[in-house]
């Protein structure tokens, strides 16, 4: 997850949730200098959090341990949904259940080991290997992704265009990473490209040319990469929320990008009904370029090795283990073939156990809990924003029409798919089964062009635990996975659900008046001019105070300082939120049972490697960072446990900050 409160970056933003986690160290006395118990007035997160994090374990392989994102409690649940559908007697074809039992038991039956490539992927392998120019190359491109399901060279798709609120167009997504090469990896070893040259190699190999042409082309493709990754805007890669660098093209403009090919033909043998393609959406114009200047005939058996490994990467489990060249790229399970074709069904299919573990696991008293604390926490943001005294009334009536105007997504807006469109997904064995399942996922996507998204349109998986908002449509989605301890137990007071469920809630719902979303108008529509001069430079202003407050003020092993530009978004989130559901508890007791709860959901260890990779990374400050400073930067906190100067909860005054006081 991305837990509660990361970015989801295609072409519909989402601000959803990341994992931010943090290693233990015990707590030191100031008067003997020993380790001893912490206390609140001086680690609050380990005050809640000691004992899990001193007794917590890494299980072999993770890099995390003990954390309240239970994802493993989801997933047996999930298993069991499973075993009882293939358990069960007969569905309604194309069904959720029978196209779980299907999956299920074609799974069983098919000996990946020794089964022959399927014909039709045999073919593909055979019309790249003879494919004579880039155009016809580029057709086999676009078969792919019409009928397998394979994103191709091009890098685009049908996406929520956000500069048209709902409005779904086909955007040319960025690259991040090709194959095994992540961008942000390259800028300190080429061992990445130094891979593809060897994969690419072994492609080419696959399809039947000598190792020297094979070599040849995969160093080829190195250099392409390497070309494509050159012209790379790194700023769009690290931002968490590029706004500011999307754009859209008419037709005509983007033909004029892509002139090495016949743009509008491939989008037709794509699959797209071009008629609706009247505008583009992309983010990063110098990768388009040199995506472009690559489809040249020179390129062309470099270009031949990056559509076998597309192929190869999507379809691998029938392709490599007959592969000597391949094998080694194909990791063997060796678990029971039950629980192999268990977890084939949760990661491939997981779209159709959604909605039976709605069923059974998301109830209608959790539904009206859910909707009911959203009404409270917008009733408690509408207070804060109706007191700001340091924005104009102009814009104060914006931000509270926007909250007004914000929808909530929960498991009860996910509906059961239509039987009828689903029966085509049959197969006389897993192979093409997955494959038309595939292609109808693909063909259902392509037909989402040019219409218009629902505000209540499911964006992610009900069973994973998540959140997010999205500034385009101006909505929260809660999962039904969150939908469970420590973030909410129907068992437990209103309090302790508050600091869990409630500032999920209010985090998201903070994003819409965050640093990075502020700039979209109550309807969705990306528009920074709708807030006036003054107010643009009050809350830079503010911006710039909030980043120096956690640069200054926090670090990470008593040595490392987060990236508070960076991190600025999901940092006015995390305090807008708190200071949001802190508003709701008007008691002692009341505001210790948030706190407490709120820094329980973050309880988490993590390898120092992990936690280094993510201040310099990720948009989200670790968790003991997301815990304490802001919590200390709380009046209400300072009276709660009555902190004092000198202990380690403790800012002075005027080096606190506020979102919105």
């Amino acid at each position: 997850m991305k837990r509660f409160a990361a970015l989801t970056l295609v072409c519909t933003i989402a601000v959803s949730g990341c994992t931010a986690v943090e290693y233990y160290e015990p707590a030191v006395t100031a008067e003997t200098g020993e380790e001893g118990p912490a206390r609140p007035q001086d680690d609050f997160y380990r005050y809640v959090n000691e004992e899990t994090l001193k007794n917590v374990e890494f299980k072999y392989g993770e890099s995390k341990a003990g954390e309240a994102f239970n994802q493993d409690l989801i997933e047996d649940r999930v298993k069991g949904i499973i075993k009882e559908v293939v358990n069960g007697g007969e569905y309604e074809e194309g069904s959720e259940e029978d196209i779980i039992k299907r999956a299920y038991s074609l799974y069983l039956d098919y000996d990946f080991d020794n089964t022959p490539v399927p014909e039709d992927i045999a073919s593909l392998f055979n019309d790249i290997k003879n494919a004579s120019s880039v155009a016809e190359l580029m057709k086999i491109d676009a078969r792919m992704h019409r009928d397998y399901g394979i994103t191709g060279i091009l890098n685009c798709d049908v996406y929520t265009n956000f500069l048209e609120p709902g409005r779904n167009d086909i955007c040319f997504r960025n690259y991040s990473g090709i194959i095994t090469a992540d961008f942000v990896a390259l800028a300190d070893s080429y061992s990445g490209l130094n891979e593809i040259r060897q994969i690419g190699s072994n492609a080419m190999q696959y399809m039947g040319f000598g190792k020297e042409e094979a070599d040849g082309a995969g160093t080829s493709l190195g250099y392409l990469v390497m070309d494509i990754y050159n012209s790379t805007d790194m700023d769009i890669i690290i931002d968490s929320m590029p706004i500011e660098h999307f754009f859209e093209m008419t037709p005509d403009e983007a033909q004029a990008v892509f002139t090495n090919i016949d743009l509008n033909g491939y989008l037709a043998d794509a699959g797209f009904d071009t008629s609706k393609c009247d505008r583009f959406s992309a983010i990063d114009r110098s990768q388009l370029e040199a995506l472009n200047s690559m489809l040249t005939e020179q390129n062309l058996e470099a270009l031949r090795a990056w559509e076998a490994l597309n192929l190869i990467q999507e379809y691998n489990c029938f392709i490599t283990p007959g592969s000597d060249l391949l094998l080694q790229y194909y990791s063997k399970d060796y678990r029971e073939p039950e629980e192999r074709a268990i977890s084939e069904v949760i990661g491939k299919f997981y779209d159709q156990t959604d909605p039976l573990y709605v069923e059974k696991y998301y109830t209608d008293e959790m539904d009206t809990y859910l909707r009911s604390m959203c009404d409270d926490i917008k009733g408690g943001y509408r207070e804060l924003i109706d007191q700001v005294d340091w924005l104009t009334k102009e814009t104060r009536e914006g931000l509270l029409k926007k909250l007004d105007n914000i929808v909530y997504v929960t498991g009860k807006d996910l509906k059961r798919h239509d039987n009828a469109e689903f029966s085509a997904v049959k197969g006389s064995d897993y192979y093409e089964l997955f494959r038309n399942y595939k292609r109808l996922l693909s063909q259902k996507r392509t037909a989402q062009l040019g219409t218009m998204s629902a505000r209540d349109e499911i964006s992610m998986p009900m069973q994973m635990f998540n959140a997010c908002y999205s500034p385009s449509l101006n909505n929260i989605t809660i999962t039904a996975a969150m939908m469970n301890a420590p973030f909410f137990d129907i068992t437990a007071d209103y309090y302790t659900n508050l600091g869990g469920l409630g500032i999920t809630i209010a985090h998201e719902m903070g994003h819409a008046f965050d640093s990075n979303c502020i700039v979209f108008d109550c309807d969705g529509r990306y528009d920074p001019s709708w807030l006036s001069g003054s107010d643009i430079e009050a809350l830079e202003e503010r911006n710039g105070t909030a980043v120096r407050y956690f640069e200054d003020n926090f670090t990470v092993f008593g040595v490392y300082h987060i990236n508070g530009e960076n991190t600025l978004g999901e940092n006015y989130a995390d305090l807008g939120g708190m200071e949001c559901v802190i508003s709701l508890a008007k008691t002692k007791e009341q505001r210790e049972k948030v706190f407490t709860n709120y820094a329980a959901v973050w309880c988490e260890k993590q390898l120092d490697t992990e936690v280094l990779d993510q201040l310099e990374m990720d948009e989200h400050s670790p968790a003991v960072i997301r815990v304490n400073a802001i919590l200390c930067t709380l009046d209400e906190f300072y009276e709660t446990y009555d902190v004092k100067e000198g202990d380690g909860m403790y800012i002075a005054p005027e080096n606190r900050i506020s979102r919105w006081y």
